[in-house]
């Protein structure tokens, strides 16, 4: 029930932007801003590069707020403008992107951390954020946009500029090399403790 009134109030507040209401973008950009910086920060360490490219983002939302698809989800669309963004400033700089992918890039870790219920959980945690960064750079990035912006499949192909199942492949093999590593790494942690 309260998953359906947050979706009615954003699909109210996308409405209500694509009429004019400055109150309506306001909330949309307060809302929005961390999801969109914590996922600019994947791609490049430069805090003011994010910031600028969400702030153009932002703009660009409101100069074309009305000729934005009722249906799109405010959401999703930021996420692309912002990937989009980010890889466009990437190449003018000359940074480790080739060939419109971002697999050279350096994709930080995240900084939420999965939550294990053990005794030793901050050692498990850090071994797990050490497994996750140990990934290859795509798969990074659709765990985080899985596990951490909760998106569907669909929305990550859509963001990712990929097919669905692209998305489905490189979460099988990202969650399937991190339990094949995570699992050989606290078998040694029990038996280094025995």
């Amino acid at each position: 029930m309260k998953l359906t009134q947050v979706h009615l109030d954003e699909r109210e507040l996308w409405d209500r932007l694509k009429s004019g209401d400055t109150n309506a973008f306001g909330q949309i950009s307060t809302h929005y801003y961390r999801i969109l910086f914590d996922y600019g920060r994947k791609f490049t360490k430069d805090r003011e590069l994010i910031k600028d490219v969400i702030q153009d983002a932002l703009l660009v939302l409101w100069q074309k707020r009305a000729h934005i698809n009722p249906d799109e989800n405010a959401k999703l669309y930021l996420l692309k403008i912002i990937r989009n963004s980010l890889f466009k400033e990437l190449q003018k700089q000359h940074l480790r992107v080739a060939d419109g992918q971002f697999d050279e890039l350096e994709f930080m870790e995240p900084e939420e951390s999965f939550i294990i219920s053990a005794e030793s959980s901050q050692q498990m945690n850090a071994k797990l954020q050490l497994h996750l960064k140990n990934l290859p750079k795509r798969q990074q990035e659709v765990l985080f946009l899985k596990f951490y912006q909760d998106l569907s499949n669909d929305q990550i192909a859509e963001v990712m500029n990929i097919h669905r199942q692209s998305v489905a492949n490189l979460l099988h093999n990202g969650l399937r090399l991190l339990k094949n590593r995570f699992f050989l790494t606290t078998l040694y942690f029990i038996l280094a403790r025995c």
